[in-house]
């Protein structure tokens, strides 16, 4: 993962993802948060992400069990099971939560996109690595019903198309799809927002 910023404290992470969820306009102060209660109020993909972010701050600390009991609100509030010893970077946006399950050895960078019914976890017995976990870059986004599993790595800026099963490592700046997962297309990221790509000319 290319983030090298300085940690966030949980305000710090908890705003960083209130803005990648409702509010990506840049608004600052009274009128950011004003936008931020108009919007989230009633959004259960933000209350799962919320929820995530307070159960991993406790998850190590003699609190674990409140933890846990977090990520079980979660699930039956919101439909999203993240664990809460995946570790994610600042910018999760769940942009619907239902049916989305991240295991405990999820880790990924900033601004990290999931839409509904992403599975990220372990491959189960059997496999190889059966208890490894998937590695995701910064900027990443994974369409709906994505299913990644065991030690593989998403690349930075990487996009990975709905319904895909994902079984090798994935690299930078591309968009794979299908079952399993092939490259469909080279990115170009903008210089001065890693966040946002247009195709790369055909070569």
């Amino acid at each position: 993962m290319a983030t090298t910023a300085k940690p966030l404290g949980l305000r710090g992470l908890i705003e960083a993802d209130l803005r990648a969820n409702v509010d990506r306009t840049g608004r600052t102060g009274l009128g950011f948060w004003l936008w931020v209660a108009g919007k989230a109020l009633f959004a259960p993909q933000v209350h799962a992400v919320i929820l995530y972010r307070f159960a991993s701050a406790l998850a190590h600390t003699p609190l674990r069990p409140v933890s846990l009991l977090l990520r079980s609100i979660g699930l039956v509030w919101a439909g999203a099971e993240i664990h809460p010893d995946a570790r994610f970077g600042p910018g999760l946006a769940l942009v619907h939560s239902n049916g989305v399950v991240i295991g405990g050895g999820v880790r990924a960078g900033v601004d990290c996109r999931i839409n509904p019914g992403v599975v990220l976890g372990e491959p189960g017995r059997g496999s190889r690595g059966d208890y490894e976990f998937p590695v995701l870059g910064d900027h990443v986004t994974l369409g709906a019903h994505a299913v990644i599993l065991g030690s593989l790595r998403v690349g930075d800026g990487s996009v990975v198309g709905a319904n895909s099963v994902v079984r090798g490592d994935v690299p930078d700046n591309v968009v794979v799809a299908g079952a399993p997962a092939r490259l469909v297309r080279r990115l170009v990221p903008y210089e001065d927002d890693p966040s946002r790509a247009i195709a790369a000319p055909a070569e």
